[in-house]
């Protein structure tokens, strides 16, 4: 075992989840990509997942999501004969909550929820999100209402502190406006988009390379080859590749909320990781490397109590990020407390974490090192000859993220317990401070509508140069 683990060679394919009993994972030969996850005590849903968001609208802010608008409009026409609707009622759903669309930054998604796991009724659903997928007919009859509905609902968002920090954290970040300068910009664009425009975006981006089917829940049998008859004979036609935007030079966005707290969330982002980056081994070794962060790091925050309330959270998209949001009750303050003091106790974790990484003890750190070689040879040969049955699916690396951002679906428990008998607590440490030193950071500070907003800004600048 000791001289596996030693000549062993460790490839990306080793950690490739490849289990056919409870995930497959699919491409045809147009390109198209489909995730099939079999969990028989949830409902049988389908999602059609479509590489095209936000950041895709280049000078047409809110493109993207009036094209959803239009997709998923009721009246539409499908190629059944059918108005949506209709076709809908006649399938036993309800339009909107049987059925819904959503726009991101980098997808659209077009879901249809609680089915009934038999084939015939299968085939018959997926016949609408084939039809979004290619040949689409975008209803004029609908524009206006449907822009006016839209318009509501950007113009309404600001009322809403998630949807306004998601709305402000995109202009400012991505795109360098200000909230209300953002906000402006995406109401004006929405006012002049034309039918031969959203025409024009759905046949540049609509193609089969850049969409995927996620079936999961109490799947019946046989919807792998229903899959393939719907979304198989899309021709393959050239597409662009998804935008992938970078972070501006602005770092720092302020909120206000009717509360008696302050709300500060650092993001420590990565750079862009290259496609070569997503398929070599030591993207898992990264992976896991920053989930135990997150969890040192959450105990690190625990111990100092500091503040109100705290969460860190590790996210993978087209970069690594972690990200730690603290909450300060201003009528209930720490001893020694205020405001000030607060956002002092933060930049002192980070400067602390900066320096001297997280403690962290690793089986390498406590076992034998003959213990430690055996396990990692019994791993390697579960890793290389193993399909990854009963691994369970990430909670981070999901099929719909790992489709949208190109990231592999991985053996969970195999993977992490071969890093887990790897890595020491000084590698986790070690790749902890890299991590936050070469981070770009971005700071979102919510504080009370009454607060004075200049001592903190000055006071999170001088964190943020330092």
């Amino acid at each position: 075992m000791q001289a596996l683990a030693k000549s062993g060679t460790l490839r990306f394919e080793d950690f490739l989840l490849r289990d056919t009993s409870h995930v497959i994972h699919g491409t045809l030969d147009n390109g198209f990509q489909y995730y099939i996850v079999k969990e028989v005590h949830q409902p049988f849903q389908m999602s059609l997942l479509q590489k095209t968001g936000f950041h895709d609208d280049g000078e047409t802010p809110e493109i993207s999501h009036l094209l959803e608008h239009m997709l998923a409009t009721a009246n539409r026409p499908i190629a059944t004969g059918d108005t949506l609707i209709q076709y809908l009622k006649k399938l036993g759903k309800e339009y909107g909550s049987g059925f819904n669309a959503f726009t991101g930054a980098n997808f659209m998604k077009f879901d249809l929820y609680q089915l009934k796991s038999e084939l015939a009724y299968a085939d018959s659903c997926m016949e609408i999100l084939s039809e979004i997928a290619e040949g689409s007919k975008i209803c004029s009859e609908d524009l206006e209402r449907q822009r006016t509905r839209m318009i509501n609902e950007v113009a309404n968002r600001k009322y809403v502190l998630n949807a306004r920090q998601t709305d402000a954290n995109l202009g400012v970040f991505r795109f360098g406006y200000d909230p209300a300068e953002w906000r402006e910009v995406q109401l004006n664009s929405a006012k002049k988009i034309t039918l031969s425009q959203l025409e024009a975006f759905y046949r540049k981006w609509y193609h089969p390379q850049n969409q995927c089917l996620l079936v999961t829940g109490n799947v019946p049998d046989g919807i792998e080859k229903i899959i393939k008859r719907k979304f198989g004979s899309h021709p393959r036609v050239p597409a662009p590749s998804p935008t992938i935007l970078d972070f501006t030079d602005k770092n720092m966005l302020i909120e206000r909320w009717g509360s008696t707290a302050c709300s500060l969330t650092l993001n420590f982002a990565l750079p862009i990781l290259t496609q070569a980056e997503k398929t070599s081994p030591n993207f898992f070794r990264d992976y896991f490397a920053l989930k135990q962060i997150n969890h040192a790091l959450n105990e690190k925050i625990r111990e100092r109590k500091f503040a109100s309330n705290f969460v860190t959270r590790y996210q993978v998209a087209e970069r690594l990020m972690l990200t730690a949001t603290f909450t300060c009750d201003l009528n209930e303050e720490l001893p020694g407390g205020g405001l000030q003091a607060f956002v002092d106790s933060v930049a002192a974790l980070v400067n602390d974490v900066r320096s001297n990484g997280v403690k962290i003890k690793m089986p390498k750190d406590t076992l034998k090192k003959g213990e430690v070689a055996l396990r990692c040879a019994q791993i390697m040969k579960r890793l290389q000859e193993g399909n990854g049955e009963g691994n369970t699916i990430d909670r981070v690396l999901q099929p719909d993220v790992c489709f949208i951002y190109s990231l592999p679906l991985y053996k969970q428990e195999n993977s992490d317990a071969y890093w887990t008998f790897m890595l020491s607590g000084k590698d986790i440490s070690d790749y902890c401070k890299n991590f936050i030193n070469k981070s770009k950071i971005t700071i979102e500070c919510v504080l009370p509508y009454d607060y004075p907003e200049k001592e903190i800004t000055e006071k999170l600048n001088a964190f943020l140069r330092h």
